[in-house]
């Protein structure tokens, strides 16, 4: 029942409808039109301006990354060159260290060579002097009778000296 009043088409109520419609049409053309023109006008200038706006930061941050990277590669170089200078004075220490134990080591054979030296000397010094004191015991031994010893090991040294 009530939906069939809905769905009934009468002719004065589509006429008062139009009228009602143009009516509504004329009043906002009227006076909501320009306040929604303006409005419009108003939302659009601020997208555009935030717009602009967005486009000016994007432009200073691409400059700030270029800034940021040539800075960064500019820190790279800097770190690169710090590591060559350390590892060539790395290079350098060692370097300096295995030279002065060469000539540590060289000095040390050098020492050991004289130390060698004198103690050879010195061992055929004694053996000598222990030569000619058994060669002077000897001889007194074999000639029966005491001699002077120090003048037999003097005769004895100087007959070695003489034979080198």
């Amino acid at each position: 029942m009530g939906l069939q009043n809905v769905l009934n088409i009468e002719p004065g109520s589509i006429l008062w409808t139009i009228i009602t419609f143009l009516i509504i049409v004329w009043v906002i053309a009227k006076f909501g039109w320009k306040p929604i023109l303006s409005g419009l006008k108003a939302r659009e200038d601020s997208i555009r301006s935030d717009l602009d706006t967005a486009k000016a930061e994007r432009e200073k941050a691409s400059a700030v990354l270029a800034e940021y990277q040539t800075a960064l590669t500019g820190i790279k170089k800097e770190a690169a060159e710090i590591v060559q200078r350390a590892q060539e004075s790395a290079a350098q220490i060692v370097e300096e260290a295995r030279e002065q134990s060469r000539e540590q080591s060289r000095k040390e054979i050098e020492r050991a060579k004289a130390e060698i030296e004198r103690e050879t000397e010195a061992a055929k010094t004694a053996l000598r002097a222990q030569v000619a004191d058994l060669t002077a015991q000897a001889a007194a031994k074999l000639i029966g009778s005491v001699v002077d010893l120090k003048q037999h090991e003097k005769l004895i040294m100087d007959a070695l000296r003489e034979e080198r």
